[in-house]
């Protein structure tokens, strides 16, 4: 029960790790536990891998224990959150990867675990989202964040996700409201209303509407890509909570960072993301695993013009990150 106590806060910047590789076309561990390090002292309040749209299609089985093991042993005994991800196209396929997380953290007990689950890809709606939660109540002993979009199925409804809060204290109650659109809004209202039940609203899809959410909808986190920018969320998450307007200043950098994957051409976590990881010294790389139209897996290097590059460098500049 204490590790349950404990966990009513979670909250903050949670930052999903970009995956590196060694030339040989391997998930590289060391730069992988390195990243999860970098990401915590710079002020997270948790770390989240392997990201969906990153790294999972890619990752063999072995390869994700591999890296969820390093990351691990990296964060025992800090005052984070680690969270794997466990998404799947089935509930099937969640369950394995939240038995994984289950063992990892038994083999690393001074872990701070929670994890990231969405519903399953063939799920059409309430019906089977509810199925599919209640089997992964079964088998977790930790407190899961349930992320409300997987790009496929529609929403699930507030009184479910209130009634999984009720019926699994221990479990659910954490969520992120991930999208943009009509009815994001009006499901974390709803939500938020069901508090204590309710433990944590996350903003989700960048970060971008942060700033409103948390002031006018009450959400407590996000949880975004770029772990580069750690800092930088940290920074602002510690202006909101302290209510001081230096958080829109640092707020409009964050949007100038976010804001080149519109200017860009390399999108989500790879291309110029990796770029700055490797600047700041955390990959030796910037090689990225890709399957071709052939169906063959191959690494490709970020391409980046000198024009995009000094793009990149002038808003490092601008929100302090060099």
């Amino acid at each position: 029960m204490g590790t349950i106590l404990l966990a009513v806060a979670i909250g903050g910047p949670f930052p999903l790790l970009c995956t590196p590789y060694t030339e040989k076309d391997e998930i590289d561990c060391a730069a992988l536990a390195k990243e999860a390090r970098f990401v915590a002292d710079r002020g997270a309040n948790g770390v989240i891998w392997p990201a969906a749209k990153e790294a999972i299609n890619l990752l063999t089985a072995a390869e994700e224990r591999q890296g969820l093991e390093a990351i691990a042993a990296a964060l025992e005994g800090r005052d984070v959150w680690f969270c794997p991800c466990c998404p799947g196209t089935n509930t099937a396929d969640t369950v394995r990867r939240v038995k994984v997380a289950e063992e990892i953290a038994a083999a690393h007990p001074k872990v701070k675990m929670t994890m990231l689950v969405r519903m399953a890809d063939d799920g059409k709606g309430d019906d089977d989202y509810r199925r599919h939660y209640e089997t992964v109540a079964e088998k977790t002993g930790h407190p899961v964040i349930l992320q409300t979009y997987n790009g496929i199925g529609p929403l699930p409804s507030a009184s479910l996700l209130v009634d999984l809060a009720m019926r699994h204290p221990e479990t659910y109650g954490w969520y992120k409201v991930e999208g943009t659109g009509a009815g994001i809004v009006e499901l974390m209202e709803k939500l938020i209303a069901a508090q204590p039940t309710v433990k944590m609203v996350f903003t989700g899809w960048g970060g971008r509407d942060w700033l409103y959410h948390y002031r006018r909808v009450g959400t407590r986190g996000v949880i975004t890509q770029r772990p580069q920018f750690t800092g930088l969320l940290s920074r602002i998450w510690d202006a909101l909570e302290k209510g001081s307007p230096e958080a829109d200043a640092l707020f409009a950098k964050h949007l100038s960072l976010r804001n080149l994957n519109d200017v860009l051409s390399d999108k989500d976590m790879r291309g110029w993301n990796l770029y700055v990881l490797k600047k700041l010294g955390v990959f030796t790389n910037t090689l990225s695993r890709t399957v071709g139209k052939d169906g063959r897996r191959k690494l490709e290097d970020v391409d980046l013009r000198a024009v995009d590059i000094a793009e990149i460098d002038a808003r490092l500049k601008f929100a302090g990150i060099e």
